[in-house]
Parts: structure tokens; C-alpha cells; sequence
């Protein structure tokens, strides 16, 4: 597979963190941004506002033009909110591309309200072409990290085996490894769950009740992750992958991850609203907290932290609810 040039939908953290990555590979890479804001920022400062002494690749080009961006390229990279992603492919790239076919890699991470299906799914429905051409790109990566040169492994997944291990090499180099793998709906589940875990870690530490509980949170967590996983025909090896385990302990853990930012401020007391305004940038997992539980509902699964983290998002209930859906019935009662 011969690829120069590369397009990335989306240049928030991680959308110019890839570009970026790529484009000292030697790709050409043409990043697209919607917020008007934001491009003009990053073409008139030649770097980005939210990263540390970033200076963007000279081989970046920088647009808000689809046409444009798609224009000759080998590739296609998604890290746009995943509520969008749908009416993207439909409106803008299904009359550009008019039927040619283009690797796309998903970095976006979501289950969509109501059809249970995941970004590949949702490329693949609207753009039919791509049929096993919509690959996921899942891991534990925080994109200021990647762009510190933190070593970092991702997985990538898909049916075709060799298309994945083609692209895997074009993603891979320093600091990032691409782990190839085949289970490409366990890895996207793992993605869009892992999100709404971390959410429920974050009201932890706003309740303020410390490691312990939250260790155990991720525990029993994580069984409620699997479970989902194989009910939607997943493998149940993968919730101990990179996209699953691997992805819940770094974004449930860490001071720096959005979701768990927002489910701190939840437990603080703040509604969503507010938790949302505070934490300012996207945090995905607000997106699947209701699918993830509709999914659980609708298979008749035992999913108490899945459960509590709807509720406390959702229908707005107090924090302590996810203690009790632990076992500590007495707290949040006095």
C-alpha cells in the first residue's frame, strides 16, 4: 500500500498530536478543523493553543475545506466528536468520495444512542464502499503525553489482517507502537466504556474516599466491561488488552484525564452542566454513558457501576449512589 497523503478530521489535542506524529514520518498530512477559532489560531501562531511548545510539522497542511482535504489521499483519520461522525460521512464525505475506496482509521471513541453501533459501524453503514476498510484505533495514549515523546502502545483493529498490519506500519514510530489486532468491536466497546469507568473513578476522588475504593471500582468494572464486550460479540480476551485494562487504569487513574475530571467535579457535587463548563474540553464519555446502559438493560446484565454512573449523569442523583452500587449501603444515607 503506497500512502503520502494522510487526512485527519479534527485538530484538537489528539487529532494535530497523530497529524503531527505522521507528519514527521514524512507524510503529508492535511489536518481539517470546523472551529473557525481554533484554525485560525493554529495557522496564524504555526502552533497549538493547548499543547506545550508545539509548533506544527511544516508538512501540515492546515484546512476547513473537506473537498480539500480529501482531495488525493491514501488515508483517512476520524478524531472528531463521535455525535458527529454520522451525519460527516453522509453530508460531506459520501458525494466527495462518490464511491472510491479510502482506509479510514477511527481514533474517535463512542457507541451511538439507540443503534448500539460503534464508529467503524457507523463509517461503514454510511459509507458502504469501506467494508472492512474502517479500522479502530484504541489505547491507553494521552495526546500531551504522545507529544512529550511519552512511549506509548495503541492498538489497531480490523477483520482485514493485512490492511490492519499496512496501516499499523504507517502509525507506528517513535514514541507510538501500533499492537495489530482482529477483535475490532471488543476494542471500540472497550473504548467507548473505559470512558464512562473513568467517569465513575473521577466521582470517587470528588467524593473524596481514595484509592481503595476506587481500585475496587475498577475491578468490579472492568467484569461489567467484559460483559458488554461478549454480549455484542466481542472476544472476552480483549478486556484485558490495551483497549480494555490497559485503557481503564490510565484514564480512571490519572489527574489529567478528562473523563475522570468530570466525574470528579459530578462527585464534588456539581451538576453536569456545570461539571461539563469546568472540565471545558470534550469528554466522550458523557456521549456513551446512555447507550452503554441501554446495551446493559437491553441484555439483562448485572452492571451496578454502569448503573450509578447513569444515574449520577443522566438523572442527576446524588454521588454516593456508586457507593451503594459497591456494596457500602450506608453511605450517603447520614
Amino acid at each position: 500500500m503506497q500512502v503520502n497523503k494522510i487526512t485527519v478530521f479534527g485538530a484538537g489535542i489528539w487529532g494535530s498530536v497523530i497529524a503531527q506524529h505522521l507528519a514527521k514520518k514524512g507524510y503529508n498530512v492535511s489536518l481539517w478543523e470546523y472551529n473557525e477559532q481554533l484554525l485560525n489560531v493554529l495557522k496564524t501562531m504555526g502552533r497549538h493553543p493547548n499543547i506545550p511548545n508545539f509548533k506544527i510539522h511544516d508538512n501540515i497542511q492546515l484546512t476547513d475545506n473537506v473537498a480539500d482535504a480529501v482531495k488525493d489521499t491514501d488515508l483517512i483519520v476520524f478524531v472528531i466528536s463521535s455525535k458527529a461522525i454520522r451525519l460527516f460521512c453522509r453530508e460531506q464525505l459520501r458525494p466527495l468520495l462518490n464511491g472510491r475506496v479510502v482506509p479510514v482509521v477511527s481514533a474517535s471513541k463512542g457507541i451511538e444512542d439507540k443503534t448500539f453501533k460503534t464508529i467503524c459501524e457507523l463509517v461503514e453503514e454510511e459509507l458502504p464502499q469501506l467494508k472492512d476498510h474502517v479500522l479502530a484505533f484504541s489505547g491507553p495514549s494521552f495526546a500531551l503525553e504522545v507529544a512529550q515523546n511519552v512511549p506509548t502502545k495503541i492498538m489497531l483493529a480490523g477483520a482485514n489482517k493485512a490492511l490492519v498490519q499496512e496501516i499499523a506500519d504507517v502509525m507506528s514510530g517513535d514514541p507510538i507502537i501500533v499492537v495489530p489486532a482482529t477483535d475490532r468491536r471488543g476494542v471500540e466497546y472497550g473504548g467507548g466504556i473505559k470512558n464512562v469507568l473513568a467517569i465513575g473513578c473521577g466521582v470517587i476522588d470528588g467524593i473524596g474516599d481514595g484509592a481503595n475504593a476506587k481500585a475496587a471500582l475498577i475491578t468490579q468494572a472492568l467484569q461489567e466491561m467484559n460483559d458488554i464486550i461478549v454480549s455484542q460479540g466481542g472476544e472476552h480476551g480483549t478486556v484485558y488488552s490495551l483497549a480494555g485494562f490497559g485503557d481503564a487504569i490510565l484514564t480512571g487513574m490519572s489527574a489529567i484525564s478528562r473523563n475522570r475530571r468530570l466525574g470528579e467535579k459530578l462527585g464534588a457535587g456539581l451538576t453536569l452542566e456545570e461539571a461539563k463548563k469546568e472540565v471545558g474540553t470534550i469528554a466522550e464519555g458523557v456521549n456513551s454513558v446512555q447507550s452503554v446502559y441501554d446495551i446493559a438493560r437491553k441484555n439483562n446484565l448485572h452492571t451496578p457501576i454502569i448503573d450509578a454512573v447513569w444515574q449520577i449523569v443522566c438523572q442527576g442523583k446524588q454521588p454516593h449512589v456508586l457507593l451503594q452500587a459497591m456494596g457500602f449501603i450506608n453511605r450517603g444515607n447520614k
